[in-house]
């Protein structure tokens, strides 16, 4: 009670006990306390960042011109168009700006705004999608880099922890002629963590999205740009399967010169792409073309998609990589097809019988050694098999249970015989692809012809026949697309339009005891021949189709063609017939080629006729981008008897 007899009011109790707390022996305690609750007063929660003031972001990198930098150039795809820009981008949700595709300006301020205003939620919010963009800038314009945003991306990071980029490899499946996607080749982008097997990589890869099975329209839309063409990223094994084996393509791997941090940022601009599509276009916005992006993305100085022709062939674009020294080392890998073909060669006649009874399942590996045959061709025998049971279930001539059971009993009995011969799969390397001649060529040439001398010129821009040096090329692989003759005749001073080959695809694919791909050709252009009322130009088209046989020192084959002739000076305006063609493709010696033909067809349709030739060509490689050529012929059309010799020299490049 108090002095005066009278209860404490509540003020004076809760004063009473705040002196009492604030003795001497409390006050320490009461400090303490305070300082705490000042401190989680100014706390966030984690990750969160500081409120940005938006519109002077955007005003900043309007003064920096951020949208001039050659990184965001890069990153939208903008190329040049006249006085402005263009993004070769067509899908409109890569843009945050009405006009982002012709306005780099706009689209910037657009980005600064979506990435550094307000957090969207959810995993397509502008921060989980434009990660390339926001990490430059970020840097760009001085922010920081929080350690955990705001906004979490769970499905970016799972991804960039599965991928793990540390290194990248350009990949470069070789050509495949019956395949008109594949007729040229493919490039790929590996991303590499820190696993040692190159098969546990994921691929970067871009390509037209169709389901289009008829070639001629497939290589139609492509040209004019009637696909879209979309980025995806995949295990490296599924297409490894896919080439290697399925459609008989060798592979080239290059390792790129590329830092861990320039390789992230491969694909963080990669990510942005995902689900994203640009037109299609088969003869220079293709696959190849488009992979740029991504390693100028690592190194913007680059400018890579600007130093193209009009049109872009996959093994130019590992040609432009490799004159930027970003190629650190090759490696080669064989299709299945290819190996097969290499180890048959091996095979004497008693050894392939024993192969193929093996393949077939005639006789089991273990029974082997009763044949009397040493180890070293036991080995051989083994090998053989082994790989055609591994082409016939690629080919699904045999079924996954059979395949394994199979497979594994001929590789069993296989390392029973311990090493033997090195490892044939990294065997005979050919020259890389990218040190073949050029995919241009241009030709002078110098002839007679038709009882008077001629001059020639001949313009290819598309990409190798059978009589260029194969170095580098699909062996018994022709294809010209858009080669345009001009014979000028010194006599008559005049100029003529000699031919145009708008297509002229030649497959030579040998047989061996294991396999029997077919051969096959296709032509369509214009060529000036005689005809029964004088020489006119005249439309073909033809196709054929037969076998071919590696030799020794060449390649042999027979095919049966058919041909459609289309001019108004013939009867009917058509003449269509039927006929073969026999020739044999050699390599003399390193430097020396020739070709020898024979083709008849007689025409039963339309003018009824029947015309024919004997071909002798030889080339002559004097460098990698030089060589002359000697081709001597003589024909017979609709009756009328010529001889033409011309000698050419070729440039490459």
């Amino acid at each position: 009670m108090s002095s005066n007899g009278l209860s404490p009011s509540p003020g004076n109790f809760f004063l009473m006990v705040l002196t009492a707390f604030l003795s001497t022996r409390h006050r320490s305690i009461f400090c303490f306390l305070c300082l705490v609750f000042f401190l989680l007063s100014l706390c966030r929660p984690a990750g969160a960042e500081p409120s940005l003031d938006v519109a002077g972001l955007q005003q900043r990198a309007v003064q920096l011109k951020l949208y001039e930098q050659r990184y965001w150039q890069v990153l939208l795809h903008y190329r040049k168009r006249g006085d402005g820009w263009e993004s070769q981008i067509d899908d409109p949700g890569f843009f945050l700006a009405a006009n982002g595709k012709t306005s780099p300006r706009d689209e910037l301020v657009a980005t600064v705004a979506a990435l550094f205003g307000q957090p969207m939620a959810g995993e397509e919010s502008p921060r989980c999608r434009y990660v390339a963009r926001q990490a430059w800038l970020r840097k760009a314009l001085e922010l920081p880099v929080l350690a955990a945003d705001a906004m979490k991306c769970p499905d970016f990071e799972r991804t960039l922890q599965r991928v793990a980029p540390q290194a990248a490899t350009l990949v470069f499946p070789g050509s495949y002629p019956n395949s008109p996607a594949s007729m040229f080749g493919h490039t790929l982008l590996n991303f590499h963590g820190p696993y040692q097997s190159k098969q546990l990589a994921h691929a970067a890869n871009y390509s037209a999205f169709t389901d289009e099975t008829n070639g001629f329209a497939y290589a139609l839309k492509g040209i004019a740009g009637g696909y879209r063409g979309y980025y995806s990223l995949l295990p490296y094994y599924d297409k490894i399967k896919e080439y290697s084996g399925l459609e008989r393509r060798d592979i080239w791997e290059f390792r790129l010169r590329l830092t861990p941090e320039e390789t992230r940022k491969m694909f963080l601009h990669l990510w942005e792409l995902r689900n994203i599509y640009s037109d299609y276009y088969f003869f220079d916005e293709n696959c190849s073309y488009n992979l740029l992006f991504l390693l100028e993305a690592a190194r913007p100085d680059l400018s890579l998609t600007e130093q193209l022709p009009l049109w872009v062939m996959p093994v130019d674009t590992v040609r432009l990589v490799d004159r930027h020294d970003l190629i650190a080392e090759a490696s080669y890998r064989p299709s299945v097809a290819t190996l097969l073909s290499r180890q048959a060669a091996g095979l004497d006649s008693r050894e392939t019988l024993l192969a193929q009874k093996l393949a077939g399942g005639e006789l089991q590996g273990p029974e082997l050694a009763e044949t009397g045959l040493g180890a070293e061709g036991q080995i051989r025998v083994l090998e053989a098999a082994a790989t055609a049971v591994e082409l016939q279930f690629l080919k699904k001539e045999l079924e996954l249970g059979d395949y394994r059971r199979h497979y594994l009993q001929l590789l069993s009995t296989r390392s029973s015989l311990g090493a033997g011969p090195a490892d044939r799969r990294s065997e005979h390397s050919p020259l890389r692809p990218d040190h073949g001649h050029g995919s241009f060529r241009l030709a002078l040439g110098l002839g007679y012809s038709g009882s008077r001398w001629v001059q020639e010129l001949d313009f290819r821009p598309v990409n190798h026949s059978l009589l260029d040096p194969e170095a580098g090329y699909l062996p018994g692989s022709q294809i010209e697309l858009g080669t345009v003759a001009l014979s000028f005749n010194e006599e008559k001073k005049h100029v003529l339009l000699k031919r145009i080959k708008l297509v002229d695809i030649v497959s030579l694919a040998p047989v061996n005891a294991f396999d029997a791909p077919v051969s096959w050709l296709v032509r369509v252009g214009l060529r000036r021949q005689a005809l029964p009322e004088g020489r006119h130009l005249v439309m073909y088209m033809g196709t054929g189709a037969g076998y071919a046989w590696q030799r020794s020192r060449g390649l042999g084959y027979l095919l049966l063609e058919a041909e459609g002739l289309h001019e108004r000076h013939l009867q009917t305006d058509i003449a269509i017939g039927g006929g073969a063609s026999a020739g044999y493709l050699a390599q003399i010696t390193a430097i020396w080629r020739l070709h020898a033909r024979v083709r008849q067809i007689h025409y039963l349709v339309g003018e009824r006729a029947w015309s024919g030739s004997i071909d002798l060509a030889q080339s002559l490689r004097i460098d990698r981008q030089n060589n002359l050529s000697l081709e001597v012929a003589r024909r017979v059309d609709f009756g009328d008897w010529a001889t033409e010799g011309m000698l050419f020299w070729n440039r490459y490049w």
